[in-house]
């Protein structure tokens, strides 16, 4: 990459726009085991921030399921060579130790990314959508989707965030 076109992606490209979600956020957080089920809603708070001299945006969370408390970690950036947006993703609820990785796409109104984790009691792989749509500046919607093996929808999560 060279430091033109990052320079230029900051300055009106896809890093501005990756830019433009650093913030305080508040909100509720919706669990589905099953699609369209909630099994759990609770208050969210988030932190998004540029890091590595806007390459890259830090996202931490907390929540809780039920009495359980929720801590994740999400690393969203964009490769200009491959053009592409990567992430890793971190979490004390259903991930153990594991990083999940993905890899997504940019569409006019929002950004996702595609990753796998394997279920350890039948080595299968499991798949996980995260779709980041901003509804306005002080707003923005994440929809992260389950899919088993075969590729049904299996629940998931909705997180619904308003800029503090």
């Amino acid at each position: 990459m060279s430091k033109e076109k990052f320079e230029l992606s900051k300055k009106e490209g896809i890093h501005k726009e990756l830019a433009s979600l650093a913030g305080e956020w508040q909100g509720r957080m919706f669990t589905m085991f099953e699609n369209g089920k909630i099994v759990n809603e609770a208050d969210v708070s988030g932190s998004m921030k540029l890091v590595l001299g806007g390459r890259f945006i830090l996202h931490e969370y907390k929540s809780s399921f039920g009495d359980d408390p929720i801590e994740g970690i999400a690393i969203y950036g964009y490769h200009i060579d491959r053009k592409k947006f990567e992430s890793v993703w971190i979490e004390s609820f259903g991930m153990g130790t594991a990083i999940m990785f993905s890899e997504g796409n940019h569409s006019e109104t929002d950004i996702s990314f595609l990753g796998h984790y394997e279920d350890p009691s039948s080595d299968s792989k499991w798949g996980w959508k995260t779709t980041i749509q901003k509804i306005d500046e002080n707003q923005i919607l994440i929809i992260a989707e389950n899919f088993s093996p075969e590729g049904r929808e299996a629940g998931g999560v909705k997180i619904i965030y308003h800029r503090v």
